[in-house]
């Protein structure tokens, strides 16, 4: 039988963690395995960053385990408040947020694309290599295409 513990992460490699227990007297983790939720097939990753709060389990001895999640914090808050989204943010600070059947993507770029109502909408600049086919109504504001200026809504 072993046990869960919290601790700060204080070194990585590869898919393995160090953890530094300060309710342990700060004792130091050997290397643990991070939890994934899928190896094979339909391949996940992600390992936790130096300084961040996680939840470990370890065996009776301390010697061998896996840290299982990340735990957010006064210092280091969640970035929604919500039962029903789902919230990712990437160190470049780009975001995915998927809520209420709506997904939104903000990409540190300065592109945000949108799928929501049965519409795919693009804020930014957008450009397409190859064949563009439109099926359906097509509204043209202030546009030039082929250098002839378009008159429209």
């Amino acid at each position: 039988m072993g046990t869960l513990k919290r601790g700060i992460v204080v070194a990585g490699r590869g898919s393995q963690v160090k953890v530094r227990f300060d309710e342990s007297d700060g004792v130091i983790s050997p290397w643990i395995d991070v939890a994934q939720p899928s190896t094979i097939g339909k391949r996940s990753y992600r390992r936790f960053k130096k300084g961040e709060l996680v939840r470990c389990y370890l065996d009776r001895k301390g010697e061998t385990g896996e840290a299982l999640y990340a735990i957010y914090n006064e210092e280091n808050p969640a970035p929604a408040d919500s039962d029903d989204v789902i919230h990712e943010v990437m160190p470049d600070g780009s975001t995915l947020v998927w809520q209420s059947g709506s997904i939104t993507v903000d990409h540190a770029s300065g592109i945000v694309v949108t799928l929501t109502d049965g519409k795919a909408i693009f804020d930014g600049n957008v450009e397409i290599t190859g064949n563009l086919s439109v099926d359906g109504q097509t509204t043209l504001k202030d546009t030039t295409i082929n250098g002839i200026r378009q008159v429209g809504d």
